[in-house]
């Protein structure tokens, strides 16, 4: 994900040449372990591998699709014994907890497959990505992996890295796409092939502290609110003594979500051009800029170097903040305030939230590719994703999923309603939810774009000069 403020940002520098084969090799020869760049020729079945997994052709990167012999199936295990998987996410305390009873279930239900949950433990941090590409450089990468966040998709699924799952998908009867919601399969689709199957994934929409809304006497957000009504709420609820800020009325809005809220975009339809410098766009990211620097609603960098956005929001610093439904992974510990959460204010053209998606992809060099997609189609299938969502992190890919008692009506100790659930599907349910696009060098036009972001924040270059800016250095991306 771009940065928004509430997730940290990617590492700038370190990836400004990462896409394509030649990112992947800078990667490789800066690697310690000195294993070679990754191949794009997929490698040839193990032993133990099963006969009905797809063979890929011997150039991913041109070919772009598998071909199969036989049809396989999530179901189907190895024949030659037991074989071992692995599967990586960022991890942490909250997330490894509660993939331990997916896990154990996958264990019962496939002896013969040894799944491996391997964590990074860097949490979803600038150093999950780093940690994973320089995987794949030294052809050490996990069977399985997150990818996180979205723009990173596109340029894997362009450079060969990731195994198309079409056939396997084709073969497996318990993954039905009409139960998906479409944004999730969409987004794990790259030139008309799937290279992902989502586990998991919301819309950003906004978090409140109850408390402190009935404190001051403001009427609790509805889905109805807009960006006036926000910002005459965060004026009320900022507070500070003798010039030192005491508690913020806003957290840092997820500016891709208000360029599109105000009818913006961020790219033309086929991805050649950006668009940032329209007129709805530079409306949103000016909205962003006066809160910030002008009314002070907003942490500014200086108080950021001190406690982050979720730090201040879960100490009662913090009024409103912005996330997708993993924000729960933190926000469910909370003991010393009621929350909330309600759907995003709406902008000039509506409520358009940036959809956060859970990529579960199979490495093109896995040697036991239909064991792989096993795990992987476990942990996104129904009793995967209900076995770890029902204890409060992230949010299902299916819609029967978020209509079943358990997600409807999960509750924190200090959660106000239901809304912590249902917020996020409503966007959902009534279209009001994007993903970033799929593009092939989306890790640098991600790179260019976080360059220029920060300067909403600290108001050192106007907002029509950061889009500008941004498009400047986007177009010379897609032209490069």
């Amino acid at each position: 994900m771009l940065r928004t403020g509430h997730n940290s940002s990617l590492s700038r520098r370190r990836f400004l040449t990462g896409v394509g084969g030649i990112g992947i090799a800078l990667l490789a020869s800066a690697c310690s372990s000195g294993g070679s760049p990754a191949s794009t020729t997929a490698p040839a079945a193990s032993p133990a591998a099963p006969t009905t997994a797809p063979t890929v052709a011997a150039n991913p990167t041109a070919a772009n699709q598998a071909t199969t012999t036989t049809k396989p199936t999530a179901a189907a295990a190895p024949s030659a014994g037991r074989v071992t998987v692995t599967f990586t996410v960022p991890g942490g305390q909250a997330e490894n907890s509660d993939f331990k009873p997916v896990f154990d279930a996958f264990a019962k239900e496939y002896p013969n497959i040894d799944a491996q949950y391997a964590p990074f433990n860097t949490g979803y941090t600038p150093e999950y990505m780093q940690k994973l590409l320089t995987s794949i450089a030294g052809n050490v990468a996990p069977d399985v992996f997150k990818i996180n966040p979205s723009p990173y998709f596109g340029t894997l699924a362009n450079q060969g890295t990731l195994y198309e799952l079409d056939a396997f998908v084709k073969a497996d009867s318990t993954i039905d796409f009409a139960d998906y919601f479409t944004p999730h399969v969409e987004a794990c689709q790259y030139k008309g092939k799937l290279y992902a199957l989502p586990n998991d994934g919301a819309p950003q929409a906004m978090w409140y502290n109850v408390d402190v809304f009935k404190k001051e006497g403001i009427d609790l957000p509805t889905k109805d609110w807009t960006w006036e009504n926000l910002l005459d709420a965060a004026k009320r609820l900022t507070k500070s003594s003798n010039g030192r800020p005491l508690q913020f009325g806003l957290g840092r809005p997820d500016w891709v979500s208000w360029v599109w809220s105000a009818g913006g975009d961020i790219l033309n339809a086929d991805g050649t051009q950006c668009l940032l410098d329209s007129p709805e766009a530079i409306s949103a990211l000016q909205w962003i800029q006066d809160a910030a620097v002008q009314a002070k609603v907003i942490p500014s960098p200086g108080d950021l170097a001190q406690a982050s956005i979720d730090n201040l929001f879960t100490t009662g610093r913090l009024a409103t903040t912005f996330g997708v439904r993993g924000s729960l992974g933190t926000y469910r510990d909370i003991k010393s305030f009621a929350f909330d959460a309600v759907q995003l204010p709406k902008g000039k053209k509506g409520r358009v939230g940036q959809l956060g998606i859970g990529y579960t992809s199979l490495w093109i060099k896995t040697k036991q590719p239909q064991a792989a997609y096993t795990v992987a189609a476990f942990v996104a299938g129904k009793e995967g994703e209900r076995l770890r969502i029902s204890r409060g992190y992230a949010f299902p890919s299916r819609k029967s999923l978020v209509q079943e008692d358990w997600f409807q009506h999960y509750k924190t100790p200090k959660s106000a309603s239901f809304a912590i659930n249902t917020a996020f599907s409503d966007e959902l349910f009534a279209g009001e939810a994007r993903a970033w696009p799929v593009h092939p060098k989306g890790m640098q036009i991600q790179d260019a774009l976080n360059k220029q972001i920060d300067f909403l924040w600290d108001g050192k270059k106007p907002a029509p000069q950061i889009a500008r800016d941004m498009v400047a250095a986007v177009n010379d991306v897609l032209k490069g």
